[in-house]
């Protein structure tokens, strides 16, 4: 329990006492004198009753802040405490109280709110000025996911050791070690960071986050070794936007992709490191167009060489057609710079040179790789050791997005979306002359992918009782985009696959949902398969970018946002 000082108290029985006489002066009838009376009495009680004040330091307080001369106005006042009697039990006292002018008034009450104000300071009650004022400029933000999912392989897939023998170009998916065993697991998505305003025109912000892969947040619980050990933290992103004009921005360091589109190319859980600009326009009654660009370090060696790049620039426009209807249209073009393998023509250095001369820089790293993109193997021609993987293609997509949104059957909300993408760089010639072999002759052009989505539900799910459900389809060619950016729910992640996916969501509290969602996808067939036996599909002789795999997955998800 707080406790003021006497010198607070004091000021507020002198103040109560003033506005007593002045209400008692002002007043036509009796009982209001007695209302105002027993009012300013009750006051007093609950200060002794509350300890703030003992009885006897009360009654000296009164008589100390009574002025002499004075119209005389009788006020019940408490008797001694030392008798420990009740209020009323002796005869009241007369306490003489003047006029009190306004100006005198204004003054107590003033006193009155320093004192207060100066107490909750120094004993640390809610003061404004006890938070530094840098930290009224942070947005707070964060969500936890928690996640049952069944991965479902089909007995009739491939077996895993026949991705994995692959040794010689083209080769498909070689780090594959399971496709015929179904398990179940338990994933934690944990994110949290905030948006800090440093300036007028400049904010800065950071976020942390489990996962360890370019385009997944999802930690799978007991992976590792296992037995409740701790999982790491990661910085998922940390940036800086300046905005010298009202909408447009330019940001620096690791942030999300600044590019509009839908989860074909995009997964919600990818950063990208490097810089953008982003621009909007307003162009006519309900329409804007907008154009963002982008430079983002994919990979950068530390002996030298040449860094790998990812450029982006995308042009579009939003269009209110109705107050119920707008569309919003884009078309982009990337360039996955100098991704590409190339054969090595000379052995790899040796000795002291080995960490110091830049060799093999074209690898595709395995730790980047999901699975789908052609290879090539770039060791060179005397090297009988395990293969080292290039990406056989150049990428550099091209991509059109579509999105309608309709609102009138308000409060749900219907969404159409349309993605295409088709990667304009591929050359068999180029690959052959890369890969320094021509058996990759026979290689099919599979390069562009397509997605179909319709939603209907709730705008957002951040009120209780809101939902949405969704249907989508997807075909995805196996060099339609680089397979390190793609979404790990389709296919497990990865492209060269047709699918569709179905969900819905529910909020059964106002910052709280639970989702279920069932996506099914299967290996796409360009009729370049062989097959060792007939009967048994997973024997397979040729390109394994054919050989059957047919992946189900089920996500129930416990959603929470703070």
């Amino acid at each position: 329990m707080n406790i003021l000082s006497l010198t607070t108290v004091r000021r507020a029985l002198v103040a109560l006492a003033a506005l007593s006489a002045l209400a008692s002066a002002r007043a036509d009838e009796r009982g209001d004198l007695e209302q105002l009376r027993a009012t300013t009495l009750a006051l007093i009680q609950a200060l002794v009753d509350q300890g703030l004040i003992a009885p006897d330091r009360a009654q000296a307080l009164i008589r100390q802040a009574t002025p002499k001369p004075a119209p005389p106005v009788a006020v019940a006042a408490p008797p001694a405490a030392a008798s420990g009697a009740e209020w009323g039990d002796r005869p009241p006292h007369t306490v003489r109280v003047p006029y009190i002018p306004e100006t005198v008034r204004a003054a107590i009450v003033q006193d009155i709110r320093n004192d207060v104000l100066a107490t909750a300071r120094e004993e640390s009650w809610a003061d404004s000025r006890q938070i530094p004022g840098w930290l009224k400029t942070f947005t707070w933000q964060g969500d936890l996911r928690v996640r049952a999912e069944g991965d479902l392989f089909s007995k009739d897939n491939a077996a895993a050791y026949l991705y994995q023998s692959q040794t010689a170009s083209p080769a498909w998916a070689p780090d594959l070690t399971n496709t015929q065993n179904s398990y179940d697991r338990l994933t934690l998505r944990a994110r949290f960071g905030f948006k800090a305003a440093v300036g007028d025109d400049v904010t800065a912000g950071l976020r942390l986050s489990t996962g360890a892969t370019p385009t997944s947040a999802s930690q799978t619980l007991g992976s590792g070794t296992g037995f409740s050990n701790r999982y790491a933290i990661g910085l998922d992103r940390a940036y800086v936007d300046w905005e010298p004009r009202q909408d447009d921005h330019i940001t620096a360091g690791r942030m999300e992709p600044p590019f509009y589109g839908t989860d074909l190319l995009w997964p919600e859980d990818l950063s990208l490191d490097g810089v953008s600009l982003r621009g909007t326009r307003n162009v006519g009654s309900g329409a804007y167009a907008f154009v963002n660009a982008g430079a983002f370090v994919l990979q950068q060696f530390g002996v030298g060489g040449p860094t790998k790049w990812l450029f982006g620039g995308q042009f579009g426009g939003d269009w209110a057609i109705t107050g119920s209807t707008s569309v919003r249209l884009a078309a982009a073009i990337y360039d996955f710079h100098r991704v590409e393998g190339v054969r090595a023509t000379d052995p790899a250095p040796t000795g002291a040179l080995a960490p110091t001369v830049p060799y093999q820089q074209s690898q595709y790293p395995a730790g980047a790789r999901l699975r789908g993109n052609t290879l090539i193997n770039i060791n060179d021609p005397t090297n009988t050791g395990a293969p080292v993987w290039g990406l056989a293609s150049k990428f550099r997509p091209v991509n059109v997005t579509a999105g309608l949104t309709l609102s009138q059957f308000d409060p749900v909300q219907v969404g159409l979306s349309f993605d295409y993408v088709r990667n304009s760089a591929f050359d068999l010639a180029d690959i052959e002359r890369r890969a320094g072999t021509t058996a990759v002759d026979t290689l099919a052009n599979r390069t562009t992918g397509v997605q179909a989505r319709l939603q209907v539900g709730s705008r957002d799910l951040a009120q209780k009782g809101a939902w949405n459900t969704f249907l989508a389809y997807r075909q995805f060619d196996r060099d339609a985009w680089l397979d390190a950016f793609t979404d790990t729910t389709w296919n497990l992640g990865g492209t060269n696959y047709r699918g569709f996916s179905l969900g819905g969501s529910y909020a059964f509290d106002r910052r709280a949902t639970v989702g279920l969602r069932w996506t099914t996808t299967r290996n796409l067939d360009d009729g370049v398969r062989t097959l060792s036996n007939p009967s048994q599909p997973t024997s397979v002789i040729g390109d394994m970018s054919s050989a059957p795999l047919r992946i189900d997955v089920i996500q129930l998800d416990l959603n929470t946002k703070f």
